[in-house]
């Protein structure tokens, strides 16, 4: 069987090629006749537009460019998953971009935003210091990253997170408490989990100790870390880990040195996603909204799509999950 044209609906619409055309892509007066008897023709021979075509004639491509370190993270796929849920109610597309905390890979995908290929990119990645977005003038959203004072960030309350956190552990009598954090040196909302861990330590009049493994380092060596940290002279009986991945691996050298959670160790996480929760579900996390952030990347998104005016951050509310 051939495939169905345009030239084909207008035939048996009984209007002309334009006409189609201008109903496809909404423009000028259409009457409701008109709509009519183009739909019920499109309906009739289930024609499915070149949506190509129509976004070079309408200056779109309905596709949105997710920029994030891999999809092999949960907070990352998990956000991934909603934001397509999202960009799907208004009829867009989304590419899935892994950076691979690369900078060369993250230029790459700008470049789809430069030459017009998405009409817009939300960023989750690390990478630092890329004075390529001060450059791009396309529509960009970040999600716990801030990039520059132009882009609008979306984050979840991180310091009110590293509160709940550091007092929840206090509260449960722990007094040897260690922040297993991502570097410091990298400036990311992240950072203020372990701020806020300061600030509770101190006021508390507890001594700090913070480890630092960064977010780049492979699977295996971080595990490696952690193990490290059992394995030393470190006295510790709470551990605030800055992300999930790193408390499960916490809790499994744990089992490995004979720790028994929660008896004599504490061990408290954050991101709180639906697998992470579901694998171990006995960690105590902090949850961050993750199909809200979604909800909202994508609302800002379409606003500054739409020309609209945005706020520079959006700060979502955190919980602990027990």
């Amino acid at each position: 069987m051939s495939k169905v044209t345009i030239k084909n609906v207008a035939e048996k619409a009984g209007v002309s090629v334009t006409s189609v055309s201008r109903v496809l892509n909404d423009r000028g007066y259409i009457s409701n006749d008109l709509r009519t008897k183009v739909m019920e023709a499109i309906d009739e021979l289930n024609y499915t537009p070149n949506e190509i075509a129509r976004s070079f004639y309408k200056s779109e491509t309905k596709s949105i460019a997710l920029v994030i370190p891999t999809i092999h993270n949960p907070f990352f796929s998990e956000l991934a998953f909603y934001i397509e849920k999202e960009l799907s109610k208004d009829g867009y597309h989304l590419y899935i971009g892994n950076s691979l905390n690369d900078s060369v890979n993250e230029r790459e995908y700008l470049k789809m935003l430069k030459e017009q290929r998405v009409d817009g990119m939300i960023v989750g990645s690390h990478n630092i210091d890329m004075e390529e977005y001060d450059k791009i003038t396309g529509n960009i959203v970040s999600v716990e990253r801030k990039i520059n004072d132009r882009i609008p960030m979306v984050e979840s309350d991180n310091y009110l997170g590293g509160k709940l956190a550091t007092e929840r552990l206090i509260q449960q009598g722990c007094r040897k408490i260690i922040c297993i954090s991502g570097s410091q040196t990298v400036d990311t909302p992240a950072s203020n989990r372990v701020v806020a861990y300061s600030d509770v330590m101190q006021e508390h009049q507890i001594k700090e100790q913070i480890v630092e493994i960064p977010f780049a380092e492979s699977a295996a060596e971080k595990h490696k870390r952690i193990k490290e940290i059992f394995a030393s002279k470190i006295e510790f009986d709470g551990i605030f880990a800055d992300d999930d991945i790193l408390a499960s691996y916490a809790i499994k050298e744990a089992t490995k040195f004979d720790r028994k959670i929660p008896e004599d160790l504490k061990i408290i996480g954050f991101d709180g996603t639906s697998l992470m929760q579901d694998l171990f579900p006995e960690l105590v996390t902090v949850v961050q909204p993750l199909e809200e952030i979604a909800q909202k990347s994508v609302e800002v998104l379409l606003q500054l799509i739409k020309h609209d005016k945005v706020e520079n951050v959006y700060t979502l509310p955190v919980r602990l999950n027990k």
